[in-house]
Order: C-alpha cells, then sequence, then structure tokens
C-alpha cells in the first residue's frame, strides 16, 4: 500500500501568561451534575473524555468480600451496611451515608466529535468501576491503556498505588486492572495523583512521603513492563510548605502543570525544566484568569491536539470541569490503517491478531476478522506491530513519528506473512549473542518467545535451526561457535515447552556467507542464525 508523504514543519505550543485572554467554558450539563465531577483526562486525539462522579447514587455497586459480590449475595437491603463498614475502614471514623461518601468514586466517559464538541456519555460497569474508589489518572502511549488509581485483586481487597487497565473488545470492554509497581512506594495519605509523560519514559507523582512537607511531587522513571523507579522529589523551587498535587506534563517533557494551595485556595501553576536532570526548575508561576479564581481549581490536563487546558474548579459550588482553549490546535496523532497480507500472494489474510507496544509499555493485541486494522498512534513514540496467526509467521515492523513534523492524517501499513510451508524460512529479526560466545542476549528473548508460542500453537512443526558465522578466526573455532548458537536457541525453546526432537540443530561455520565479507557491515550479516521448516 502506499504511504503518504510528509510535510515538514515546526510546533510549539502556547501556555498562559499574564496579559492574554481567554475564554472560559464549562462543560455541559450532562457532564457536570449537581454533585462533584473531577479528574478529567482527555484521550490524545480530544474526542474523549474520563472523568470521576463522586457520590452519585447510581454508582456501581460491585463488591467482591473474599470472591464473593456481596451485593448480588445480600441484595438492596443489607448490602448498604457492608459498605458503610468498608468505607469506614478506609475513613478510619464512621461511614453512614455511602451514597453520598467520598469514596464513591466512579469513572464516566463523554464522548464527542473532532472539535472537542461532547454529546453524550456512559457509566462503564465492572471491572473498569466498582464499590470502592475509582478514576483514571493519566493515558498512556498506547490508545487503549490507561492508569488507574489503587490496586486490586479479584478476591476484593484494595491496596494504595495505581493499576493499569485496558479497553478490550469482549462484553466488559475493560480488562481487570494489574498493579504497576513503584520502587519504594508508599505515601502517607490517601491523596495521591500522578501524570505519565508523552513517550511514556517518566511519571510525575504527587504523594505524601517522609522527605515532602506535605503532599510533594516526584518524578519516576521506567524500568519495564509496568515498573518504574523510586520516587524523587523534584525540589523545593517547585515543592512548597504546602500541597502540590495533580500534576500535568506537556508532550515535551518541559511544562509542568499542577495545583498547589500555597497561596491560601488551590490554584493551578505552571513551570519548565531547565535541564535534563529533572530537579532544576523554574519557579513556578499561578496562572491566571479565568483559569484560576478566588475558589479551588485544580486537576489541569493539557490537550494539544484541541489546545485545550482542562481543570477542575468549585467556582459554582461544586466541583465541576472546566476548559480554556490556551494553544492553537496541533494533531498529536497519526491514523494507522493497516492490512496483513500473504508476501507471496499479496492477498489479504483475515482473522489474524495484530501485536503492537510502544515506548516499552505492554503489548496490546488487536484482532482483525477482514485483515485490515485502524490504530491511533501518538507522534515521537515508537510503535512495533506483529502480525500472528496459525499457519504463518510474520515479522515486526516499527513506526516512529517525529514529533516535530506535520503529517497527513492517515498512514498505510502493510505487514506481510508468510505460510509454514516444508523447507521455507521462518523469517525472525537477527537473534543477538554476546561476543565471541553462545550466550543470548536479553534483547532476543521476546522473538525467540514468539517462535516458541507458535511452535506449541502447532504441534506438528518441526525445525531445524543453522547457525552460520563470518570469516574472521579459525575454521573450526568458527563452526563450534556456530554449533553452540544453534543449541544455545534450541535450549531456549525447549525450556518454554517444546519437544527437544521437534528440534534439529546444524552449525556451518562461514561455509554459507550471504556475502564476500568484506567489510564490517557485510560481516555481521554473515553472523546469523536460520530457521527452517522440516516439517509441518
Amino acid at each position: 500500500m502506499k504511504k503518504i508523504a510528509l510535510i515538514i514543519a515546526f510546533a510549539f505550543p502556547v501556555f498562559p501568561a499574564d496579559g492574554q485572554d481567554f475564554k472560559l467554558e464549562k462543560l455541559p450539563e450532562f457532564i457536570n451534575s449537581n454533585f462533584d465531577e473531577i479528574t478529567p483526562v482527555p484521550s490524545r486525539d480530544g474526542q474523549t473524555l474520563y472523568f470521576t462522579r463522586v457520590g452519585f447514587p447510581e454508582f456501581d455497586h460491585t463488591l467482591f468480600i473474599d470472591s464473593v459480590d456481596q451485593y448480588k449475595a445480600l441484595g438492596p437491603d443489607k448490602y448498604p451496611n457492608v459498605l458503610a463498614g468498608v468505607y469506614s475502614q478506609i475513613a478510619g471514623t464512621p461511614v453512614y451515608n455511602t451514597e453520598r461518601s467520598p469514596f464513591n468514586q466512579d469513572v464516566w466517559i463523554a464522548r464527542g466529535d473532532s472539535i472537542g464538541i461532547f454529546d453524550k456519555v456512559s457509566h462503564p460497569g465492572y471491572p473498569l468501576n466498582n464499590a470502592l474508589p475509582n478514576s483514571v489518572v493519566t493515558i498512556t502511549p498506547d490508545p487503549n491503556v490507561f492508569y488507574v488509581i489503587n490496586q486490586f485483586d479479584r478476591r476484593g481487597n484494595m491496596q494504595r498505588g495505581f493499576s493499569v487497565v485496558r479497553r478490550t473488545t469482549d462484553s466488559t470492554g475493560w480488562s481487570f486492572p494489574l498493579p504497576v509497581e513503584i520502587a519504594d512506594y508508599y505515601t502517607i495519605t490517601s491523596d495521591v495523583s500522578l501524570t505519565m509523560s508523552f513517550d511514556g519514559q517518566v511519571l510525575i507523582l504527587s504523594a505524601a512521603r517522609f522527605d515532602s512537607k506535605d503532599m510533594d511531587l516526584y518524578v519516576c522513571f521506567r524500568e519495564g513492563e509496568n515498573r518504574w523507579s523510586a520516587p524523587q522529589n523534584l525540589g523545593s523551587i517547585v515543592n512548597s510548605a504546602k500541597r502540590e498535587t495533580t500534576p500535568f506534563l506537556s508532550e515535551d517533557n518541559t511544562t509542568l502543570f499542577f495545583s498547589s494551595n500555597r497561596s491560601g485556595n488551590s490554584d493551578i501553576y505552571i513551570c519548565r525544566r531547565l535541564d535534563d536532570s529533572w530537579k532544576n526548575w523554574s519557579a513556578p508561576y499561578r496562572a491566571v484568569e479565568p483559569i484560576n479564581s478566588p475558589s479551588d481549581d485544580s486537576q489541569p490536563y493539557f490537550n494539544m491536539t484541541s489546545g485545550y487546558l482542562y481543570f477542575t474548579s468549585k467556582r459554582d459550588g461544586n466541583s465541576d470541569i472546566f476548559r480554556v482553549q490556551i494553544a492553537p490546535p496541533q494533531p498529536t496523532e497519526i491514523t494507522v490503517i493497516g492490512r496483513v497480507i500473504n508476501r507471496k500472494t499479496k492477498q489479504v489474510i483475515p482473522n489474524a491478531r495484530i501485536r503492537y507496544d510502544a515506548g516499552g509499555s505492554a503489548a496490546n493485541s488487536i484482532i482483525s476478522a477482514d485483515g485490515y486494522f485502524r490504530l491511533k498512534i501518538p507522534k515521537g513514540v515508537k510503535f512495533e506491530f506483529t502480525p500472528e496467526k496459525p499457519g504463518y509467521t510474520g515479522q515486526k515492523e516499527t513506526l516512529l513519528f517525529r514529533r516535530d513534523y506535520y503529517y497527513f492524517d492517515e498512514h498505510y501499513l502493510d505487514l506481510p506473512m508468510d505460510p509454514l510451508e516444508v523447507n521455507a524460512k521462518i523469517d525472525l529479526p537477527p537473534i543477538f549473542f554476546q561476543q565471541s560466545k553462545a550466550v543470548i542476549l536479553e534483547e532476543s528473548y521476546g522473538e525467540l518467545e514468539r517462535l516458541a508460542s507458535t511452535m506449541l500453537e502447532i504441534p506438528g512443526l518441526q525445525i531445524r535451526i543453522e547457525g552460520h558465522t563470518d570469516n574472521v578466526g579459525k575454521a573450526e573455532d568458527l563452526l563450534q561457535l556456530s554449533e553452540e548458537r544453534a543449541e544455545a536457541i534450541k535450549a531456549f525453546l525447549v525450556q518454554k515447552g517444546v519437544s527437544k526432537g521437534r528440534i534439529k540443530t546444524i552449525g556451518y561455520g562461514p561455509k554459507y556467507p550471504l556475502n564476500d565479507n568484506s567489510s564490517d557491515e557485510l560481516r555481521s550479516k554473515n553472523r546469523r542464525v536460520e530457521f527452517i521448516i522440516t516439517k509441518i
């Protein structure tokens, strides 16, 4: 499929400064009810808004205790007393009115059009919501993955912290929340919040810890799939003796919005990161009116696609959601329109699974019934796509759209697959080893795990692993190295559950080069491992 050309341009966001006029917009009544609405989190395309409604009578009543849903087991007469007991344990004081309790928090979703005009709301059920506090706190580079407050298990226990949830295609529409691991995580109070950087590599966390004066802002760095480093205090320039909460980090990782009560009521403040240390910041300044008011204003979240800064305010009594356009709209996503095709025949392959992952986060997947798929991905984040289907093998494709370019809205992507046939090669990216050794590097584990999964799905598949080297060294040493590397891969696959009788190995050393070994680049291509199908 033809790829659309790009247009090179540069765009810089504009942020609130003294003397600028901003038009304040309160979101409509079907979003702002007579109850409190908090934590507005817009999707990257600006067409969806996730928010939390507090103390609303029509909340999700699901409450598991020892794996039993108490609402279904006890009924509406006895259930409120049990829920009151749970809320009382969380609060540390008696709670009598569970409907109006601040621990009654559910996620709601508003949807609209491309210019951010919302026209409908929905109220998801379990497992995104339950009778305990629920709130989306940040989007991630994956448009189907979000971070929420608290950690849950299926028996019904809840712990402080954060979880990751995924939008799914099943009847519930959401996966069960899985815990996010932050090293040395604790907070002295129950009030926490965080935001994730545009590229998914940094968290800015608000918490009360032993090195904070009240609620302080901290930075954490990604260490793996849903794993983060211990929080590091942002320092005394950003943090005051008062409360700093609800951070939001701009798309370029330099501008930080947050709320603070350092001047009395809660106000929204802005500062800029001055270097790469995450400890050197400009002095925060208070956002101008009408963003701030004499009442509490907090929970800023800037959406670059629409140019709107969303926030909450109690200026009309309850906590409501407002927005102000503080920058011109600048698209931050590209719609990838893809198809899975047979490499030989060029025909579309139906019922394929497309796995994708972004910025080191956990892999997600799309099931394509007709062989076509669509996915919005953010600029500046590397995405990897891998097609899968029994009877075929496919190779990983990588996309990265630069943040400082403008592109057309749509990008076309073909994911070729090869049918599994006797004597055909299984096309995998290069498998990497320690230099001159038969030790597989961790960066190649994912591809070998994918090969193991394919072999487990197709019990009749048998392969031959062929090791090859360049011509630098003694022939007998190179032959031995190629054999040992093939055996190392076999051992890896066997450890993953593949029967060793299905795998043969052979080492050819430098006998079958792909080229003449006349340069380092050419020699690197000759150092390879190939996978040949011997039976299916």
